[in-house]
Order: structure tokens, then C-alpha cells, then sequence
């Protein structure tokens, strides 16, 4: 019997030496195998460099396919058939050995004579996975509609990340940082690689974690994975995969086995009786950790085996990451940044990096998604505003800004088009009201019983405010309940919650679209009631509440508030809101909110003076993130610090003057916006000291080439 070294040795055998060169160009350019590991090899140590890269069945699969695009379609269907009855002939000897050891035969009848039912069972698994996975939601639960997956998918950036740290800082922030921030020294992922084997090293990683902020695409990405894999395309060495979102499994309050957990969610106990032997024929799909309610432990000494033996679904899942359980598996867990320190570095083979869209991937997806003209309207326009550019990493963003923009940007002229974060979330909700308009206008009994939008849209801004507070995303009935909201208000009546998933005898699980309309939420709550001395809503010391009270600007003391709060924030989780918060303030927007909130009294306090606090917070902050956000602040406001800055840079005559700190750091912040300093960052233009050098920090790493 033929080894599949022999087999393919065979096949490379039979082609001329231009034809070996041509087939080795294709593993070059269609595997990425380097150019060094291919230079003066023969057919042998091709054969050797496959089999270590790719593993047999993959090696085998890859030379018919090789083979084909040469029009070696005859050495192609040899292949093929010597490959499968070499396989047959394996299957009888094992066959004919499981008969001669009747010791272990008995045992071998559940995990290995099953070959056959495994096969069985990966079809019946594809076939259920492919159903679920194929179409995916655009939108909400209530106002969305399903899409086709490979129809509307666009490959995000991904990237290996050495550090697998906890982040700290506001997701927001951790974009602005990191975009462009590809260099020779970040490698990029292609996640359907993930689990083979590494050509150089002949390893493979058995656990991944892929860590992302909120909205990323994550959840999307392991649907894309798993879909390939149902259909035949990607991975096809794993027998099974089993995708266990921690929003599902935080609902499962009873004890179970392993076995038992898979045979609840996906096969009957007669389907799958066991799991396959062998490296890599079982990958776990764990998605969200940082949704988890429930300990992960990791002590030494809670060590568990039995894949039949009942117990916690935290130990099973711990004990499936320390390989106690299965330890041939794969493992594959997504979370965002904040979480991941959950899981000891130690058990972890690889880190990976979800960066959402580049700048080539937004562009796609808006032409993806409308006509041509519309499109290239939508990318001129957030392309002239870099705060929304640069948003439009985050894939949820970019179908909250086509929301918004595609009926806007069709007309031939719109002066209400959005320019900022704030005016685009206004119209988002002014969408969502209108759909909620023409959805529900025809039912009048709906209508009758209906609170009015400006009701709702306030309770969800105070389940939005006290769960931003207590840093949670995701929340249940009763904290609707508690924000005065009847579940069926919360999701039908305002489009702005999405009911993620409802089982029989299970809680649902709520979450705002994005983490961003949380934010934008809360602060329509704190800016709706932050003015009323009554509504201590940050819980302010006596003094604070008496200037307050007395103060003839009450607009700038909750200005003022929020600021120092965000100042104190250690990860920066009211960021966003005071960005939002600074944006309702502006007459122009409190105009445009009128229209969702007829009962709105416009607050037409003059906001120079927030201005000039911000300028004053500048000067003395020493965190580079937190100076960008009060920059973006400042933008919010419509100020003319950021303007001024630009205007001395266009003039040429910048480094002659000597800058304040404040005025360091909105050259900084105007180059980290400018698409051009992304290319070549010329440092020698500018007057330079230690402390000018510090503030520069950001746009030097984020530039390609610095002079």
C-alpha cells in the first residue's frame, strides 16, 4: 500500500522539469510557501515541504488541484483514485485488526468503527450549520432585513499580535491609534490559516484568540469561517466544528457533560456517541468572552477529564482550554480587548488582531452595498470628514453612515448632511423613527397602545447611561424593566434594540446595535437631564451640587462634570458620551433633535466657555489618548482651536513660532487626521523640543516614513 509521500512523489514524477518549476510557482503564489524553501528544490523535497506545510489529506487535495490548472487532468483523476483506495485499503486492515482484538473492540465501536458515522454526521452538521449561517441580519431584529453572507461579506484586516495584553483604553481611541499601523513587523492573518500547519515550523496552533473592539466584526467573521467550512470550501481536515457563543451559554444554569452540552445543541445522543481521535479533527468556537457571566478558573488543582461526567459549563470550558478535556482539539475564542486577560497568555498559541475595514475594505463595502453614483457620494463625503473616515473602520459604523447618508447623498443637494459623529447619530435615530412611522401607521390599535417615541428613546437613554456605567453591553428584561421599559417597547417600538437570540424556558438577551448608540444614547439621557439640579446623576459631593444650583450657566457646570469624569475614567468608557454630549449642545443639532423630540426647550447657552475649559484641560494633560479625545471634542463644538492650528500649517510659518503645549497637540492632532502625513511625516519642518517631541509621538508612529 502507497504512503501519500509515495503517491504524490509519483505524480511530480511524471512532469518535465519546466512543468515541476510551473507547479511550484503556483504553491509560491497560490500557498504562499517562500521563495527560499522552494529555490533548488526537487520533486522530493517539494513532496517533503507539502506533507510538513499542509498535512496529507490537505498535500493530496492541493496537487489534484495544482495539477488540474496545468491541464494535468489525467495525472489529476490517478491521483484521486489511488489516493481513495489507499484509503479503503487502510480502512480493512483496521477493519480486520478491530476483529482480531476483541479487548478492544468493544470500546473501538464508539470512537473508531464509527468512521463511517462520523462521515454521516459531518454531512447532517454542514447541512445544519450551512442553514444557519448562509443568510445574515443587516440591521436589527425589527427594522433589518437578512442578506445572503458571501453576498455582502467584505475581508477585514487582521493581524498577529505579539502582546495579547489587556487594553485599557476606549475602543474609539484604540482605532485612531492603530489605524494605518501595519508595518514590516505586523503580519497579516488570514483567519481560514489559522489552524493548519505553518510552513517553516511544521507546527500548528491548537488555540487562537482573536481579540477586537466592539463591532469590529468579529461574530461576522466566525460566521464567514464556519459557512466555508459547511460548504465544502475551507478547512475540510476538521470533522466538526461547534460554534458555543458565550450569550448562549451563559443561560445554561444546570450541570452537563461535555457530550451532553453537544448533544443539547447540535446531535442526539445515538447521532454522536463520541468525539473523533486525532490532531485537529474537533474545533470549539467560543465567541464573546467578554460577554461572559459567568468565573473562568484556571487553578492547577480543578483538573477535569471525562467528557461524559457532569459538571459546570466554566470548568468544561476551562479545562477544554487547558487540554485537559479533548486535548486534540482546536479552540478558538473572540473577545474584546478589555476581556482577554480572562485567559492565562499560557494557554494561548496565537493572538490575533481585529482591525475591521482598511481604508481599501470601506470603500468596498459601500460600493457593495449601493448604486455606483450613491456610493461614490457616501465615500467623497465621510472621506472629507476624517472623524467619520476613520470611524468607518468599525464595519457597524459604516452601515450606520450608509443608513444615513444613501437617502441624503441620492438627492442632488442636502444641506443637512451630517459632518460630525453627533449629526450623524441624530439622523441615524430620526431613521429609526421614520421606519417606526411607516411600519406601525397602519395599525392603529399598535399605534393606540404605543408610547411615544420621545418616552421610549429617553427610557433607553437611562438603560443606556446606568449600563455604561457599570461597564456592561449586554443586559435582560429586568434591567428594561427597571428603566420603566416593557420588552416588546424596547425592541419593536424603537428599532434601537435588537433581541438577540429567544429559547424556550431561557432569559433574552438585549443589546444596543453597537456599542457606539449606547454612548450616543446615554448622553441624549445625561444632556435631557443633566441640567436639572434634581437629576444628580453623578452622584456630586454637597459643594458641587450647591455651585450648581446657584450657577447662571448650568450648562457649563454638567460640561465641566462630565469632563472631569471622563478625565478620571481608567479605560476611558465616557469618552465617546462627553464627545456626544459636547455635539447635542450645539444649537444646530438641538434643531435637528427637535425633530424626534417636538417637546425639546433649546438650551441656547453660549459654549465658550466649555471651549476655553477644554483648551485649559489640553495644556495640562499629560495622556496623549485622552489629549485626542478632547481635541475631538473641541471638533464636536465647531471650535476654532483645531482651525487655527491648520491654518498656521497651510501657511507655512509654523516652526518659527513657539507653540504652547495646547497648540503641540493640535498639530498632533491635525496631522494624525491629514490622509497625507500617513505617507511621510517631515519632522525637521518643526521647531522641536523634548516635550514637542513627546506630543508628536503619535503621528511619527503612525506614519510610514518620518524625516
Amino acid at each position: 500500500m502507497a504512503s501519500v509521500k509515495h503517491l504524490l512523489e509519483r505524480s511530480l514524477n511524471e512532469l518535465k522539469n519546466p512543468e515541476l518549476k510551473k507547479f511550484q510557482w503556483h504553491l509560491k503564489n497560490d500557498k504562499h510557501v517562500s521563495e527560499s524553501e522552494m529555490e533548488n528544490a526537487d520533486r522530493l523535497d517539494t513532496v517533503d515541504k507539502m506533507v510538513a506545510c499542509f498535512g496529507h489529506e490537505e498535500a493530496v487535495k492541493i496537487t489534484v488541484d495544482f495539477l488540474r490548472k496545468m491541464n494535468q487532468n489525467n495525472l489529476a483523476e490517478q491521483l484521486e483514485k489511488n489516493h481513495k483506495q489507499a484509503g479503503r485499503a487502510e480502512g480493512n486492515i483496521k477493519k480486520s485488526t478491530a476483529v482480531g482484538a476483541h479487548s478492544k473492540m468493544i470500546w473501538g465501536s464508539a470512537a473508531r468503527a464509527a468512521l463511517h458515522d462520523y462521515t454521516e454526521t459531518n454531512l447532517r452538521l454542514k447541512n445544519k450549520l450551512q442553514k444557519e449561517y448562509k443568510r445574515i441580519l443587516v440591521g436589527n431584529s425589527q427594522t433589518g432585513h437578512r442578506e445572503y453572507l458571501n453576498d455582502i461579506y467584505t475581508n477585514l484586516h487582521v493581524v498577529e499580535n505579539d502582546t495579547g495584553g489587556r487594553v485599557d483604553d476606549h475602543e474609539v481611541i484604540q482605532i485612531e491609534s492603530n489605524r494605518n499601523r501595519l508595518t514590516a513587523k505586523e503580519k497579516p492573518v488570514d483567519c481560514n490559516e489559522m489552524f493548519k500547519v505553518q510552513c517553516g515550523t511544521g507546527r500548528e496552533n491548537r488555540t487562537v484568540l482573536t481579540m477586537g473592539i466592539a463591532g469590529v466584526g468579529k461574530t461576522v467573521s466566525v460566521n464567514k469561517f464556519i459557512l466555508d467550512w459547511a460548504e465544502g470550501t475551507k478547512n475540510q481536515n476538521i470533522v466538526f466544528i461547534f460554534p458555543l457563543p458565550f450569550r448562549e451559554l451563559n443561560l445554561v444554569k444546570e450541570e452537563y457533560s461535555l457530550m451532553g452540552l453537544l448533544h443539547k445543541y447540535f446531535f442526539s445522543p445515538k447521532e454522536l456517541p463520541s468525539l473523533p481521535e486525532g490532531d485537529g479533527k474537533v474545533l470549539f468556537i467560543f465567541d464573546g468572552l467578554d460577554e461572559c457571566r459567568f468565573p473562568l478558573s484556571f487553578k492547577e488543582d480543578d483538573r477535569f477529564t471525562n467528557v461524559n461526567e457532569k459538571t459546570t459549563v466554566s470548568k468544561i470550558i476551562t479545562n477544554l482550554i487547558k487540554t485537559h478535556l479533548v486535548p486534540a482539539a482546536f479552540i478558538w475564542i473572540t473577545s474584546r480587548p478589555a476581556a482577554t486577560s480572562l485567559i492565562p497568555r499560557e494557554y494561548i498559541d496565537q493572538v490575533t488582531e481585529m482591525r475591521g475595514f482598511n481604508d481599501q475594505q470601506k470603500d468596498q463595502y459601500f460600493r457593495n452595498n449601493c448604486n455606483p453614483e450613491v456610493s461614490e457620494n457616501i465615500i467623497c463625503h465621510i472621506k472629507k470628514f476624517r472623524s467619520l473616515y476613520i470611524m468607518c473602520h468599525i464595519p457597524v459604523f459604516c452601515w450606520i453612515s450608509l443608513t444615513v447618508l444613501q437617502p441624503l447623498l441620492a438627492q442632488e443637494s442636502n444641506d443637512k448632511t451630517p459632518t460630525t459623529l453627533t449629526g450623524m447619530y441624530i439622523n441615524f435615530l430620526i431613521s429609526q423613527q421614520q421606519q417606526m412611522g411607516k411600519k406601525y401607521c397602519d395599525d392603529p390599535q399598535t399605534k393606540a397602545n404605543a408610547r411615544s417615541f420621545d418616552e421610549i428613546i429617553l427610557k433607553l437613554g437611562k438603560l443606556a447611561f446606568e449600563q455604561l456605567e457599570k461597564g456592561n453591553l449586554i443586559f435582560y428584561k429586568e434591567d428594561l424593566e427597571e428603566c420603566g421599559l416593557d420588552v416588546s417597547e424596547g425592541t419593536v417600538y424603537s428599532g434601537l434594540c435588537t433581541q438577540i437570540f429567544q429559547e424556550q424556558k431561557a432569559r433574552n438577551v438585549y443589546s444596543f446595535v453597537h456599542l457606539s448608540v449606547q454612548e450616543f444614547l446615554a448622553a441624549l439621557y445625561v444632556f435631557l437631564k443633566g441640567t436639572d439640579e434634581k437629576a444628580d446623576i453623578f452622584n456630586q459631593s454637597w459643594s458641587d451640587k450647591l455651585t450648581w444650583k446657584l450657577s447662571e450657566k448650568p450648562l457649563f457646570q454638567l460640561h465641566k462634570a462630565v469632563v472631569n469624569k471622563a478625565l478620571k475614567s481608567k479605560n476611558g468608557h465616557l469618552d465617546l458620551l462627553l464627545r456626544f454630549l459636547l455635539g447635542l449642545s450645539l444649537e444646530t443639532n438641538q434643531s435637528d433633535l427637535k425633530e424626534l423630540l417636538p417637546e425639546l426647550k433649546l438650551k441656547t447657552e453660549n459654549i465658550k466657555d466649555t471651549a476655553d475649559y477644554i483648551r485649559k484641560k489640553i495644556e495640562k494633560e499629560k495622556s496623549v489618548e485622552r489629549t485626542i479625545n478632547l481635541l475631538h471634542c473641541l471638533s464636536e463644538l465647531k471650535d476654532n482651536f483645531v482651525e487655527e492650528i491648520q491654518k498656521k500649517l497651510s501657511s507655512g510659518n509654523l516652526s518659527a513660532q513657539n507653540l504652547s503645549s495646547a497648540q503641540w497637540s493640535g498639530l498632533m492632532f491635525v496631522l494624525l487626521m491629514s490622509e497625507e502625513t500617513q505617507e511621510m511625516f517631515e519632522l525637521q519642518k518643526y521647531r522641536r523640543s523634548d516635550k514637542a517631541l513627546m506630543r508628536l509621538q503619535p503621528v511619527i508612529k503612525n506614519t510610514r516614513r518620518a524625516l
